[in-house]
Order: structure tokens, then C-alpha cells, then sequence
């Protein structure tokens, strides 16, 4: 019969931040509405905040839109919701409302989680906006903001500028030397991530799983296998880091681009850890550069037993089975995706021009300036013919058709769009969902040449520059 109110809803509502309680934290939300508490705006963040962290941010959304008042604590709570929960174009999207409909100035917990999500989408416009935002509400010298700041920049594409203002900073944490070393592995530019990993350790910095994961990734993107191997075996030797998965999932990695698949497979079956998806999605992708037809069959068996729904591992198989000439794997993969009604991800590509983003699909003709687009890819393709480019066929032997849109890769359509409405002299960067194929690789290096442009693809992977001819990768990729 002891009555309770808001104090006691704040000592209670913490405890059922987790899964396992929600149902219990629904309970308290039903209470708090038959009593009134709800309207408390303490007592409103805390059931937000409650159902952030049990992950049901549908529940959350809508009592967030319920909310009579809300200050910066509940806009805080549902932006960085959404961004730890994998929803970055929910966070601009809300940022956005936040901007324009509320009279609440953003702190640098907001700002860190809207340039998290720029840094994830390549929102190259927005993220510079934020930048501007730090520096007329003087955050500069928050070194949360700029670890973020140097993260965002080196993801969408500049990162000469990511660069600069890791130079510029004083106190330099272990995550501020994670997010340099990362970008330039992004990049391809494995070697001067090698150099800042080495410069780290030399002054002071006890590395920590996460770095290990940014290095590894550096050396297996630059065909550094030696050194990937060597800085592997330090983790537990140098530093009593022991390896977990994802670090096993960069070393098979490493030794598959390599063309290493044997040694790669045999480290698989020596693991101390059970694999993980990741561990085996990498032998099977090395399989695909390698056309190792017989490996990769094993590496799928193994990849599909932990996730069977993965659409993308029975594509890959296809894709290696068609390269092996072996059209019934090729109808056997298919008719695994059609028992368990798998539909192929469709591969999108977008630009962001002028503060908009352009998006592309394959074959697409929704664009308002489909026609002018069409009509330029169209000559592109026959000017690169010219330096002996030939299309490549999909897997029904059709050849893409520019003219007619047909199967035309969405990546061909961004960088289009970008030729036709940038000026010569300006960057073209483009973010793509998926990796990009061989041939449309080939394709953007030619064009690269004929128009004297310099392309920034950043894909599933890794970045890709594109100029005169050749790409950063150097075709190791």
C-alpha cells in the first residue's frame, strides 16, 4: 500500500536496462502513465533511455514523440539511440527535426553522435556543417570531437583533412591513433598506417585489440603480409593481447588476398576460438579472387551453417562457380537462395552533391537527369572501347547496356552524374553498399583517363582512388 513517485520510478527504471527486463520496464512505463509520472521529464528520459538500451528503439521513437516537453538530455537520448543502434539516417534525419523545430542548442554528446553517422554514410556536407557547429559553440578542443572529426573526414573521403587535424592535436589518445591508422588503411595506404602503429608504440601507447584490428585490416588491404603476420604474433607475445575472431578474420584475410589460401584454411582449423561468420566469409571472398572453386565450397559450407540467410555468401559462391565455368554450381547456389526465398541485396551508389544525396540503383532511371546520364555513359563506354575495354558479361550472358539501362552497375551512374555536373577540376566521390566488380573497376580506371578526373569510390571494403588510368589499390584488392 506505500505509494511511490518519480524518485522512486528513477531508482527502478535503470534496472530493466537490458534486454532480458524489458518486459518488466513496460510494466513500469504502464504505471507511470496510469499515474501520471509520464509527463515528468526526468521520468520520460529514463523510460527513454530504458528501451535505447534494451534495443526496442521502435518503443522508444514513439514515446519520444509523445513527450510534451523535451530537452537536450531526450534529444542526446534518441539521436545517440539511434546511432548505436545502426540507424545513421535516422540520426541526420532527427538532427535535422532538431534543428529546424526546436529551440535547443546541441551539446557535444549530440555532435558526436550525428558525426559518427556521417562518418557511416559518407554525409560529407552534413559532417562539415557539424565541423563548423564545433567551432562557433567552442568545442575545438574536445578530443572526443575531434577523434570523431578525424574518423568522419578519413570516411568520406578527405584524408589529407583527417591528417591535419590529428597534426593539430595535443593529447593524442589510443583512440585518436585508431581512428588515423584506420582511415589510412581505408585508403589503401597500408604502408603510413605500418609508420603511425609504430610511431604509436614508441610513444608510450599500450595498444589494444581495436588498433590491432585497424593495423591488420592496413596490411591486408596493402599486401603487407609479412608485417600483418609479424604484428599478429606480437598481440600475445608483446602485449598479452589474446587474439579474438575479428583479428583471426583480418589474418585470413591478409593470407587469402595473398593467395595464401592453404595456409589461411589451416589457421581456421587451428583456432583456439570457434569461427565466426566473418572468419570463414573471408577464406570464401579470397577464394573468389583466387578462383579456388574446390576451397570455397568448404569455406560456404561453413559460412552458412552460422548464418543461412546471408544472402550475400550464396551470391559470392555463384559468382565463383561462374568465373570456374561451372554453370550447374551456379544453378545449385540459386536454387539454395529460391528454397529459402533469399533475394540478392540490390547494390545502390549515391553522391553527395550541393547538400543533397543523389542515389542510384542498378539500371536506374528515376533520376531527373537520367536522360543527360545515360547519353554521357553511353559515349564513355565507346571512348574506352577504343583503349581496348570490352563489357564484361553477368551471369544469364547478357552484356550491360548503357543505352538502354539495362544491369547498368549503380557506381557507373554516380560517377556519371558527378562528370555531368561538377566542375572539372573537382573531386567525384561516391559511396557504394557493395564491393565493387572487377569489371566496373576496370571500367572507372579507363574513364579516369579519357576525362582527366580524379574518382573516389568508397565501397563495402575500402576506398578506391581512381586517376589516370590507375587505381590506389594497385589492383590488389
Amino acid at each position: 500500500g506505500v505509494s511511490y513517485d518519480a524518485v522512486t520510478m528513477l531508482g527502478l527504471l535503470p534496472v530493466c536496462s537490458a534486454p532480458l527486463h524489458l518486459s518488466r520496464g513496460t510494466l513500469l512505463h504502464g504505471c507511470n502513465v496510469r499515474c501520471g509520472l509520464v509527463s515528468d521529464v526526468a521520468v520520460g528520459n529514463c523510460l527513454l533511455t530504458m528501451y535505447i538500451r534494451c534495443g526496442s528503439i521502435d518503443s522508444a521513437r514513439r514515446l519520444f514523440d509523445e513527450m510534451p516537453e523535451k530537452g537536450l538530455i531526450t534529444w542526446n537520448a534518441m539521436i545517440n539511440g539511434y546511432a548505436q543502434n545502426g540507424l545513421p539516417a535516422y540520426v541526420l534525419d532527427l538532427y535535422n527535426e532538431m534543428e529546424e523545430n526546436s529551440s535547443i542548442c546541441p551539446d557535444a554528446v549530440t555532435l558526436l553522435g550525428v558525426l559518427s553517422s556521417c562518418a557511416y554514410l559518407g554525409a560529407r556536407t552534413v559532417g562539415c556543417q557539424v565541423e563548423k557547429q564545433i567551432e562557433m559553440l567552442g568545442y575545438r578542443s574536445n578530443v572526443f570531437l575531434k577523434n570523431a572529426l578525424v574518423s568522419m573526414h578519413s570516411r568520406c573521403g578527405n584524408l589529407a583533412k583527417a591528417r591535419a587535424i590529428f597534426d593539430e592535436m595535443s593529447d593524442k589518445s589510443l583512440v585518436s591513433w585508431t581512428a588515423i591508422i584506420g582511415g589510412y588503411g581505408l585508403h589503401g595506404q597500408g604502408e603510413i598506417a605500418v609508420e603511425l602503429f609504430d610511431e604509436m608504440i614508441r610513444s608510450g601507447i599500450q595498444p589494444d585489440g581495436t588498433v590491432f584490428v585497424s593495423v591488420l585490416s592496413a596490411c591486408s588491404h596493402a599486401g603487407l603480409t609479412d608485417k600483418g603476420l609479424a604484428y599478429f604474433y606480437s598481440m600475445d607475445r608483446d602485449y598479452s593481447l589474446k587474439p579474438e575472431r575479428e583479428h583471426y578474420a583480418c589474418m585470413v584475410d591478409l593470407l587469402g588476398r595473398a593467395g595464401r589460401l592453404r595456409e589461411a584454411h589451416e589457421l581456421i582449423i587451428s583456432m583456439p576460438l570457434q569461427p565466426d561468420a566473418a572468419v570463414w566469409g573471408a577464406l570464401l571472398g579470397a577464394c573468389k579472387i583466387h578462383k579456388n572453386a574446390e576451397l570455397a565450397k568448404l569455406a560456404f559450407q561453413g559460412v552458412v551453417e552460422i548464418e543461412p540467410t546471408n544472402v550475400g555468401y550464396y551470391v559470392l559462391l555463384a559468382n565463383i562457380y561462374l568465373d570456374a565455368g561451372n554453370m550447374e554450381g551456379v544453378r545449385e547456389a540459386r536454387l539454395m537462395m529460391k528454397g529459402l526465398k533469399l533475394r540478392k541485396d540490390p547494390g545502390y551508389s549515391y553522391v553527395d552533391y550541393e547538400g543533397r544525396i543523389h542515389m542510384f540503383l542498378a539500371g536506374d532511371t528515376s533520376h531527373p537527369q537520367a536522360n543527360e546520364i545515360y547519353k554521357i555513359l553511353h559515349k564513355l563506354e565507346d571512348s574506352i572501347e577504343k583503349l581496348g575495354y570490352s563489357r564484361k558479361r553477368d551471369q544469364d550472358g547478357k552484356s550491360e547496356v548503357a543505352s538502354s539501362g539495362c544491369r547498368v552497375h549503380s557506381e557507373r551512374l554516380a560517377i556519371t552524374f558527378g562528370l555531368l555536373n561538377t566542375m572539372p577540376d573537382t573531386d567525384i566521390i561516391v559511396i557504394k553498399n557493395l564491393r565493387v566488380c572487377e569489371d566496373c573497376h576496370l571500367f572507372i580506371k579507363l574513364v579516369s583517363k579519357t576525362v582527366d578526373r580524379h574518382f573516389v569510390i568508397r565501397d563495402a571494403t575500402r576506398f578506391h582512388h581512381f586517376k589516370d588510368g590507375s587505381c590506389s589499390c594497385r589492383d590488389y584488392w
